[in-house]
């Protein structure tokens, strides 16, 4: 019997279960390790914890007492098939495109976690607000690891590809063995690495000077308001609406980049960047469609897809990383002049860069479309926030309230990612289910965004909900829990673009009303769909007509 209990206590103090261990973030200090806990910023922008310390040998009996008991819960799972798991069921109900409305049904089906292997993937759903905070900072460990698609992956590892801050596989867990106590450390090459950069980038990117994104964010917008200025004359709709999007995106991310220099110089890049605009487009639907199927037997039977997926990254990534060298011998005095006085050197810049250019080419631009189709079909409010915004400044436009709502709610209904990934680096208890470490957790912010539990109205476009009941209150009009969505996510590896990306989309969207009212023809047939990204399911057929002022 002893022996028998013995063996259970060996084998249950090897499994490291995150509810039985008292588990604290340390942060390295000039002299040594700081105690203190893992604390977020303003900016959600985490002080990193190079290790962590794990004691509990109270916790280890307890846990050897209860081994095998009712006390593990596992995550409900549906049926599958062997290898392909519920394959079937998403194609049946619309295949890739449709994956956020098919989880959306299990979760109603199953609750607000369940397991499912779609496929080559096997991950744990969860839509639940109030585990959000615990996966995204609690658990996520120094140095964060989300899922990186298996094509990408492979394509990293046939071009010996070293990537910068947002593609790079940031975790290879290390397990030692240190007198029976297991200590758990992430500080790789690649980890230490990634939380460098990342902590010169949190303070160029999440603390920016005032005008670092407000110059280059209100130029581009004018300018885009002065092309499409020509089709609502001749009363046209926008030809080739998201092409212009990805390129007015870029444009906004080189110019934050380059500072004040590229009123010189933005002519001569504009070509490259159209071309790369392009590219980047298909980049993603050929991802979405390997994603259907394993990338390695694409890869060895060298299908279409596979070939096609391979050729354009090389043509994007050419492009973009024969530009970096170039941006940096225009000496500008913008983001990229910050990050290199900050010690990067350039061969880290120029992969930093490269991720970055490649990242901005879809976000904002997805977002402004969705913004677009949905103000489409509030007139009223299109002509309030005309009235509340036709004589502010680009500083005071930044600040409005309502305008921020409005985007802010377009991300509610359509997340760019409709999915946040993290792999667990320990054991964890999440909404009373046990994960394992390891495992890869998909944050339905689809889901929990369209959940009457944590909004009123939970279908409807009203950007008024996010404004405060009176000035002196917390409470917002039609939220009951904010933290159901998290588009920027949360923590060590939350968005990085998010000042730029809420100053670009708040200038954009008044620029634009200022001068139109927007229209859209097909809104009531476009749906959403994913390759990758939320994406709207047909082009848009936007139609300006000029306000007068």
């Amino acid at each position: 019997m002893h022996t028998t209990r013995r063996a259970i206590r060996r084998f249950a103090r090897s499994m490291n279960h995150r509810d039985d261990f008292n588990v604290s973030f340390t942060k390295r200090g000039a002299f040594g390790f700081d105690s203190r806990p893992l604390t977020l910023n303003e900016n959600n922008a985490a002080t990193a914890p190079p290790s962590w310390n794990i004691t509990g040998r109270d916790s280890v009996r307890n846990l050897a007492r209860n081994f095998g008991t009712s006390a593990r819960k596992d995550p409900p799972e549906p049926r599958g098939l062997p290898l392909f798991g519920t394959m079937l069921s998403l194609i049946s109900a619309g295949g890739a495109e449709k994956l956020h409305e098919y989880v959306d049904k299990r979760h109603r089906e199953l609750g607000p976690v369940f397991r499912e292997r779609i496929g080559p993937v096997r991950a744990v759903f969860v839509s639940s607000p109030d585990e959000y905070r615990k996966i995204l900072i609690d658990l996520a460990g120094p140095t964060p690891q989300h899922f990186l698609p298996e094509a990408w992956r492979l394509y990293n590892e046939i071009r010996e590809q070293y990537r910068g801050l947002l593609f790079i596989e940031t975790i290879r867990l290390i397990v030692k063995q240190f007198d029976n106590e297991r200590t758990l450390g992430f500080w790789d090459r690649d980890g230490q690495e990634w939380w460098q950069h990342r902590q010169i980038l949190n303070q160029v990117m999440l603390k920016p000077q005032p005008k670092t994104f407000l110059v280059p964010c209100q130029e581009a917008a004018e300018n885009l308001a002065r092309k499409w200025k020509t089709f609502s004359q001749t009363g046209c709709t926008i030809p080739d609406l998201e092409h212009q999007l990805y390129q007015w995106s870029i444009e906004v991310m080189l110019a934050s980049l380059i500072g004040s220099r590229w009123r010189d110089c933005g002519s001569g890049i504009r070509s490259e960047i159209e071309y790369v605009a392009l590219m980047l487009h298909r980049v993603f639907i050929y991802s979405a469609t390997l994603s259907m199927m394993p990338p390695k037997l694409a890869m060895k039977l060298k299908l279409p897809v596979w070939t096609k997926f391979v050729e354009t990254v090389d043509t994007v990534l050419d492009k973009v990383q024969n530009l970096v060298p170039h941006l940096i011998q225009l000496d500008g005095d913008g983001v990229l002049k910050m990050i290199m006085n900050n010690g990067v050197d350039n061969d880290k810049v120029d992969r930093i860069i490269t991720d970055f250019i490649i990242a901005a080419g879809d976000t904002t631009s997805v977002t402004l479309q969705w913004a677009l189709i949905l103000l489409s079909g509030r007139p009223e409010l299109q002509d309030r926030l005309f009235h509340d915004i036709k004589d502010l400044s680009p500083e005071e436009l930044a600040k409005h309230m309502l305008l921020r709502s409005t985007w802010k709610e377009t991300l509610r209904l359509h997340p760019v990612a409709p999915f946040l990934t993290r792999y667990l680096p320990v054991d964890a208890t999440i909404g009373g289910y046990f994960v394992p470490k390891g495992e890869l957790i998909l944050i339905s912010l689809y889901s929990s965004g369209r959940d009457e539990k944590y909004f009123s109205r939970p279908n409807d476009f009203w950007p008024e909900r996010w404004l405060r009941v009176t000035e002196d209150s917390r409470d917002c009009q039609g939220v009951k829990d904010a933290r159901a969505s998290v588009p920027f996510a949360a923590g060590l590896r939350n968005c990085i673009g998010r000042r730029l990306a809420e100053t670009q989309l708040s200038l954009t969207l008044a620029q634009l009303i200022k001068h139109f009212k927007i229209e859209c023809e097909n809104r009531d047939s476009i749906k959403m769909i994913l390759h990758l990204i939320s994406v709207p399911s047909e082009p848009i057929k936007l139609k300006l007509t000029d306000r007068k002022i």
